[in-house]
């Protein structure tokens, strides 16, 4: 089993489910420490071997400066945080339509373009 960063090629192999579950909350405080507000939008994802996910981490969930809120205001606060989080990965994904559009009229124009972002292809395969 590895827990890993989700778009990253980062990964810890543990033994079982409930260690991964143990370590990503770890991290993920670890990661939050002291800038809860900034990344309290921000999940960790755990995947198999297989790449499959096997679960999720909210990092408001584990928002320890969420804890003197009633019930119904952190639900509040962890449900914006997914809408926050919703948005930025809609905005990724436009800019990385946006890219490989570009990308693709620079090559159907025999001009040069972007094969490559950060180690990731641009124009996706068929």
């Amino acid at each position: 089993m590895t827990a890993g960063v989700s778009k990253t090629n980062v990964g810890v192999n543990l033994p079982d489910g409930e260690t991964a579950y143990r370590y990503a909350c770890d991290v993920a405080s670890e990661l939050m420490n002291c800038r809860e507000l900034r990344t309290r939008h921000w999940r960790l994802d755990v995947y198999q071997d297989d790449r499959k996910k096997i679960f999720e981490i909210p990092f408001a969930k584990l928002d320890p400066t969420l804890d003197h809120l009633t019930m119904e205001h952190r639900e509040l606060v962890e449900h914006n945080s997914r809408l926050i989080r919703s948005l930025e990965d809609a905005v990724y994904a436009a800019k990385l339509s946006g890219s490989e559009a570009r990308s693709l009229v620079a090559l159907s124009r025999g001009k040069p373009y972007l094969a490559t972002d950060r180690g990731r292809k641009v124009i996706r395969d068929k």
